[in-house]
């Protein structure tokens, strides 16, 4: 990166903002999932969140290849296909990610201390109360995606019944269990391993979890599943490499 260029995060988000998707932009992002199934990050200029499909962006699916707070510069092409109400905040991408650098820590905590949803009035994640939402209810005014804080003391990964790799975690008074698809997280219980909680997850995160992101997922039967893309530490670890 030219020794001139810094990475800059927004000290103010406006609600609702949202990043520049015409064909031809750039969009400078940090990072905050990289699994096999999702690809997202913050854009730095508005504070916006955005969504990338992999199959159709080329973008690498190994969780390795990005790290969480990395920062992304995204080149934007046309979409072919009709907005998803699902995904509003989706881009489709011209060329494959250049990673530009990586956020400070001091700058990536007051980030995402702005981007969290406040844990106030019984508010729900996402608009509403149950693990999906009606494809008939959803607009495209509408977020389908949230970073949602969590206390890492009631924080726990584990495999359910039926195989899959589930996060549950308290959220207004209550416990919420939602499928996980954090690429680290899945990898750690493949093959029914021990749940995570505690330092196990810190150790995976880079540090003590402080956030999820949370977002609706391909729609089913009528109906956008909800899932938890990604388990996010409040701030990158010390040893991570940091860019100014």
């Amino acid at each position: 990166m030219p020794a001139h260029e810094r990475i800059r995060a927004p000290r103010r988000i406006r609600a609702g903002a949202a990043a520049d998707r015409r064909p031809g932009s750039t969009v400078t992002c940090a990072v905050l999932s990289t699994g096999p199934e999702e690809w997202a990050g913050v854009d730095l200029a508005s504070g916006a969140f955005v969504r990338v499909r992999p199959s159709r962006a080329g973008i690498p699916a190994v969780a390795g290849e990005w790290s969480i707070y990395d920062v992304a510069r995204l080149e934007v092409r046309a979409d072919d296909e009709p907005p998803d109400p699902a995904r509003p905040e989706s881009v489709v991408l011209a060329t494959e990610p250049r990673r530009v650098g990586r956020l400070r820590r001091g700058a990536a905590r007051r980030l995402l201390a702005q981007l969290a949803a406040p844990d106030r009035d019984r508010a729900p994640i996402l608009g509403t109360r149950g693990p999906s939402t009606a494809y008939v209810d959803l607009d495209l005014s509408m977020p389908s995606i949230e970073l949602v804080p969590t206390d890492a003391r009631a924080l726990r990964c584990f495999v359910r019944a039926d195989g899959g790799p589930a996060c549950a975690f308290s959220w207004s008074g209550i416990t919420l269990t939602l499928p996980v698809l954090d690429a680290r997280v899945r990898a750690a219980l493949d093959g029914g391993g021990a749940p995570l909680a505690d330092a196990a997850l810190a150790a995976m995160c880079g540090g003590k979890p402080g956030y999820l992101l949370v977002a609706l997922t391909a729609v089913r039967g009528g109906h956008a599943p909800k899932a938890v893309l990604s388990v996010v530490a409040k701030r990158p670890s010390r040893r991570a490499r940091e860019t100014s």
